[in-house]
């Protein structure tokens, strides 16, 4: 059985902590529930529904317009028609089941809700155009609590419907369930019934978990669903009109897809089927900016859609990729398929540059990624320590490679360590540990250090100022151009130096298998 409470109202107050208040309450409630059941000397029929499901129900003018203001206006002769001394009105726009259950509330101040057919969500919008405050509080706090509870038509009716500011946080958790999952609303047999303004609405969030392939997939489905002309998926056995048609119906929705954010490989089977319903012109940028990622686009690219990843360098698809060369895996893992948890401990900007924040939050942590970003350049580059991070002091120097005030770099020996570049992220570059005996070196006075200088982060004798260097030794390639590149926290900072200074930016991501 569904719940049922009572509703605290203007005119009957039912309930408080302990049960009923008043026996006489009571009886009044029993006396107003019969005349619903056995509508005497009723004066008004309210009509609702639309066909076929239409119900007629039998009401009283004083006992409405005293609960609802709504009925107030609803019910006069300017919204309203008389017949032989009735009034008539229509509600199309609200289920016979849902208005069933407000009527009740009209007169006894309960609501009880024993139907299963029956949506909350349906009641929170019928209540709130009947401006029954109390009963939207009531049912919008049971939605809020139930979030998992959700269905299809439920997270649709809120996108659809609940817009206006006052239904604001409704709609968020609307969204955000779809990004979260899109395939309840992609798999749903409602999603065929969306109109186009609300599949844009989908279209047009950053933050759907999906591949960008898939919702291009759900996307043909839905055109192929609305086009009348199309009456097979076969497209083997489609007519040129079809394809036309098709494009026609997707018209408005086909800006919102990212190809530029889609895999080669990927755009290349949308070509392949559909070239002839993108937009003209379309298909020879994207091609363009497939064979020369490194070119200044004239037209406006959508950002990669995003998942919750705690990084202002990288995205999810970047831990994605890195997730694989960790795993030596030849493609890329999609983020939901992700094997390891990366989790943010350290961010230069926001922990301090000194190299002695960097070890208080990254030793012993155990298996870390290194993320760099240069300003000016917009080089990110990288590094997988697939040790721990530490600062020691070596007595012995035949262990040592260098060495500062008796502070000795120790060399750690591993073969699964690599760094890389993201700079062109269609182009990354890979560069794993060729001499493994020095493949991680650990140092009290620098950052982290890969190999003898492939990557590594210096301090220098400026205050809160640190150099990066990364000169080819340990690693297959070099992933960086330039040998040296300097970073300064405040860009109000004036410390004289003969190198050019860069703004760097360094994220330490602790790694842990799930």
């Amino acid at each position: 059985m569904r719940p049922e409470w009572a509703v605290k109202g203007k005119s009957l107050k039912i309930f408080n902590d302990f049960g009923l208040r008043t026996f006489p309450v009571y009886t009044v409630i029993i006396d107003f529930s019969n005349l619903l059941e056995n509508p005497e000397d009723y004066n008004v029929k309210i009509i609702v529904g639309e066909e076929p499901n239409v119900k007629e129900f039998k009401a009283h003018s004083l006992i409405l317009t005293n609960r609802s203001t709504y009925f107030k206006n609803a019910l006069s002769s300017r919204w309203a028609r008389v017949e032989n001394g009735i009034t008539i009105f229509y509600k199309p726009n609200i289920s016979p089941l849902v208005f069933e259950v407000l009527l009740k509330y009209f007169y006894t101040g309960v609501v009880s809700v024993e139907n299963n057919e029956i949506s909350f969500v349906d009641i929170v919008v019928a209540s709130d155009e009947l401006q029954l405050i109390e009963v939207y509080k009531q049912f919008e706090e049971r939605l809020l609590e139930n979030k998992l509870a959700w269905k299809p038509r439920d997270i649709i009716t809120v996108i659809t419907v609940c817009q206006h500011d006052h239904f604001i946080t409704l709609y968020n958790v609307a969204i955000e369930l779809v990004c979260r999952n899109p395939k309840i609303i992609f798999e749903s047999e409602d999603f065929f019934e969306m109109k186009e303004i609300h599949l844009i609405i989908l279209l047009k969030c950053d933050g759907l978990e999906l591949e960008e392939i898939k919702i291009w997939e759900y996307l043909i489905q839905w055109g192929i669903e609305n086009t009348n002309s199309i009456l097979d998926h076969d497209l083997t056995k489609w007519v040129p009109e079809n394809f036309m048609d098709l494009k026609n119906t997707l018209r408005n929705c086909i800006p919102h897809i990212r190809f530029f954010q889609m895999s080669p490989v990927d755009y290349t089977k949308v070509r392949a089927q559909f070239k002839d319903i993108l937009p003209d012109g379309l298909d020879d940028k994207i091609t363009q900016y497939f064979l020369n990622p490194d070119s200044s686009p004239s037209f406006n690219i959508l950002p990669l859609r995003g998942y919750p990843f705690e990084s202002k360098i990288i995205n999810a698809k970047d831990a994605g990729l890195i997730a694989s060369w960790i795993d030596k895996r030849r493609t890329p893992y999609y983020f939901t398929d992700l094997p390891f948890k990366f989790k943010l401990i350290y961010r230069a900007s926001r922990e301090g540059f000194e190299i002695n924040n960097f070890h208080n939050n990254c030793d012993n942590k155990g298996p870390t990624v290194v993320v760099i970003k240069v300003r000016n350049s917009g080089e990110i580059i990288g590094g997988y320590n697939p040790l721990e991070w530490c600062h020691i002091k070596i007595e012995d120097e035949r262990s040592s490679l260098l060495s500062h005030n008796n502070d000795f770099d120790h060399q750690c020996k591993t073969s699964n360590s690599f760094i890389f570049s993201l700079t062109n992220r269609a182009r990354p570059i890979l560069s794993r540990v060729s001499s493994k005996k020095e493949a991680i070196v650990w140092c009290k006075n620098k950052g982290p250090c890969f190999g003898l200088q492939d990557l590594r982060i210096n301090s220098s004798r400026s205050f809160n100022n640190v150099v990066g260097e990364s000169r080819k030794h340990s690693y297959e390639k070099k992933i960086i151009s330039r040998e040296t590149f300097e970073i300064e926290e405040y860009e109000n900072n004036q410390e004289s130096s003969l190198m050019k200074k860069e703004d760097v930016k360094v994220l330490i991501f602790h790694i842990s298998i799930l």
